[in-house]
């Protein structure tokens, strides 16, 4: 045999021995395996993987994350880079993940797949138990704690209605591409959750979350609150100064709520920061330089705000680069039970009650109310009854009969079409409310005062800073006796 022939053959050996060892090794190393094709449906898991993940059955047909809400598998698929021996955070541990883009002969991208090791195999077990020890240091300390950072992921929003499936799905998208988001729909809906929800799928969720309530910051403090303070800008200023939200979120994420109460002199302003990528502190000449990426947010139809010269244009079509609607509980009912589980369960522990459940007829009602606060309303409603069926394992439906009357929105007076006025509010929400003569002087004022506010948002057609003013409060209290009374404004 001659000399090359050999060599050859020496070198196809060695191949197979290599690819054998690696074979071997990878799978000592690796205990779970998951595919799927280029929109993300799952095509394959392993059932060792499906049944660690807590599953009942394995979840092929469904969207990865769906399964697995911070996946490293959309992000392969979208870039075509492999991800090799990072780490991944599900089920309260910390895993080891390399996932690769699987690509046709074309080298086009058809999906992707991952092989996980959990902490079992004795290889990846020391890594692995030291991140999960340091990161639960981490967790722990105070540092960690005041860290402004996003608390939900998808996965925490129960449901599974094909409204919120959409909105899902929408979210994913959104979260792909560096772009402006809208989100809008009634008060209750879950704006922020969406937000953070959104923030943690994207690139940019090691960077700072920062949310802003505009309805709730008085005109006079807006600007500072936004763009910060230069130092000795004014008397009684800082001598250091003072940094904004949009210089706090650098690379971040800023979130907007309420965008609709915006002062037409900021929105000019937030406008720059959009399209010029940077701002001026009050007081200051220099200008900065921001990488922030807004998340907008309202519960008021911006368009006609515009069309009013209420909203700018611009400002508009800036900000909805990518616009969500998120639809109300009422669009949704279907998700009232597992909602109502999700609610409970976390009531009772928060509140250190029995754990309860929902009897038959409990749910029935839940369902036929029209829910005008939409989720909020719903926690609002759950919290009561788990406080006042403190020792029960049960809550009927007579418990939130009684909630319903004291609350002043009785189910058996809006079992009608749930239609919205202009406004968000129920249009016979005012006629509804009758004052019982067992109530207290502190409940039957209660009842006064949701009807006044109610009835002032009709007049003023949804327009908060005119419904402040009618009433003689500020917008910020305004906003505030909303969210006690659940009433939703738009």
């Amino acid at each position: 045999m001659s000399t090359t022939k050999r060599n050859s053959v020496d070198t196809r050996i060695l191949k197979t021995r290599i690819l054998k060892f690696l074979q071997n090794s990878f799978d000592d190393f690796y205990e779970h395996t998951i595919a799927a094709d280029k929109q993300g449906i799952l095509t394959w898991i392993s059932e060792s993987y499906w049944r660690f993940l807590g599953l009942n059955e394995s979840p092929v047909g469904k969207h990865i994350t769906d399964i697995i809400p911070n996946s490293y598998l959309p992000q392969v698929i979208a870039s075509g880079k492999p991800v090799l021996l990072d780490v991944l955070y599900i089920r309260n541990q910390w895993v080891l993940v390399s996932a690769v883009p699987l690509l046709n002969e074309k080298k086009q991208i058809e999906g992707a797949f991952a092989f996980v090791a959990t902490d079992s195999p004795t290889t990846a077990k020391p890594l692995l138990a030291k991140y999960n020890r340091l990161q639960s240091e981490i967790r722990n300390s105070q540092h960690y704690q005041n860290e402004r950072s996003s608390r939900y992921q998808l996965s925490q929003i129960a449901g599974q209605s094909e409204a919120l499936r959409h909105v899902k799905h929408q979210i994913r998208q959104a979260a792909r591409f560096d772009i402006s988001v809208l989100l809008t729909g009634e008060t209750g809906t879950g704006k922020e959750l969406f937000a953070h929800a959104l923030h943690n799928l994207s690139d940019r969720a090691d960077k700072p979350f920062v949310s802003i309530n505009v309805a709730a910051i008085p005109d006079t403090l807006i600007e500072a609150e936004f763009f910060g303070v230069a130092p000795g800008a004014f008397t009684g200023a800082k001598k250091e100064g003072r940094a904004g939200k949009i210089e706090i979120a650098q690379d971040g994420t800023l979130f907007l709520d309420e965008i609709g109460d915006m002062p037409l002199t900021v929105q000019s302003k937030i406008l720059r920061v959009l399209q010029e990528k940077e701002f001026e502190k009050i007081g200051s000449n220099a200008v900065q330089q921001t990488n922030v990426r807004i998340v907008a947010a309202t519960s008021r139809d911006l368009l006609t705000m515009v069309s009013n010269g209420e909203f700018r244009a611009d400002l508009y079509y800036r900000l909805s680069a990518m616009p969500i609607h998120l639809p109300s509980l009422r669009e949704r009912i279907e998700d009232i039970e597992l909602l109502c589980e999700r609610i409970i369960d976390e009531c009772c522990e928060r509140l250190g009650v029995t754990t309860k459940e929902l009897t038959d007829d409990a749910i029935q009602l839940l369902r036929s109310h029209s829910w005008p606060g939409n989720v909020r309303e719903l926690y609002n409603v759950l919290e009561r009854a788990c406080i006042m069926n403190e020792q029960a394992t049960q809550i009927s439906s007579n418990s939130f009969r009684d909630i319903f009357t004291s609350t002043l929105i009785r189910n058996e007076e809006l079992t009608h079409s749930p239609t919205s006025s202009s406004t968000g509010a129920h249009p016979n929400t005012s006629q509804a409310i009758e004052v019982d003569s067992e109530l207290t002087l502190k409940e039957q004022m209660r009842i006064a005062e949701r009807r006044v506010i109610v009835q002032a948002l009709n007049t003023c057609q949804g327009n908060r800073t005119l419904t402040a003013k009618k009433l003689g409060i500020s917008r910020a209290a305004l906003y505030q006796k909303l969210e006690t009374h659940a009433i939703a404004d738009g």
